[in-house]
């Protein structure tokens, strides 16, 4: 076991969450259409859960969303629970995967934002924060995810390219599957 390079494969999950961050305090809140606000935290999230990491997922996500909660005024601690759980369980479905961006992890990116913004919008029902169900999924739930695919995808394509994971596309430097005779 190499110990040296422990913390190595961190670094850039840690870089893209500032960016993410940053990217939340300056444009969400200004970015809206039909109702629906760009979450840049939510997409990040996603996107690191598909790197397949199911502890590190759950973490990213809820730190994502604890730093979405304190920066929207919205209850403290919702959008941390919700993207800390569909984190876990996205990183547990994905795992055959292998990070990176493609067709397949699209889908899951795209099914994991719609899933975690309808429950987050039906939690906002319940606490009281929206008063109409209709639009807390369609206008706010919906539209909230469709937008935050773009950055997700910008997210899943830069955290698959990072860090040197060896899941590209080469099989260079860790054998091919084929036998030799």
């Amino acid at each position: 076991i190499d110990y040296r390079d422990a913390g190595r494969g961190r670094s850039p999950l840690i870089i893209f969450g500032l960016v993410a961050f940053v990217l939340q305090v300056a444009l969400g809140s200004q970015i809206s259409f039909f109702g629906g606000c760009l979450n840049f935290m939510a997409a990040f999230a996603c996107a690191a859960a598909l790197q397949g990491d199911s502890g590190a997922a759950a973490i990213t996500g809820f730190v994502a969303g604890l730093a979405f909660d304190l920066t929207a005024t919205v209850p403290v601690g919702l959008m941390a629970l919700v993207l800390a759980i569909g984190s876990y369980v996205g990183a547990g479905l994905s795992a055959g995967l292998g990070g990176g961006f493609s067709g397949r992890s699209f889908q899951f990116l795209a099914i994991a934002l719609v899933i975690e913004m309808l429950v987050y919008s039906i939690a906002l029902v319940l606490v009281g924060v929206e008063g109409d169900i209709l639009i807390a999924l369609g206008s706010h739930g919906l539209m909230t995810a469709l937008i935050s695919l773009v950055p997700g995808a910008v997210f899943l394509v830069l955290l698959g390219n990072a860090g040197g994971s060896g899941r590209g596309f080469s099989a260079r430097g860790r054998g091919t599957r084929y036998k030799g005779i």
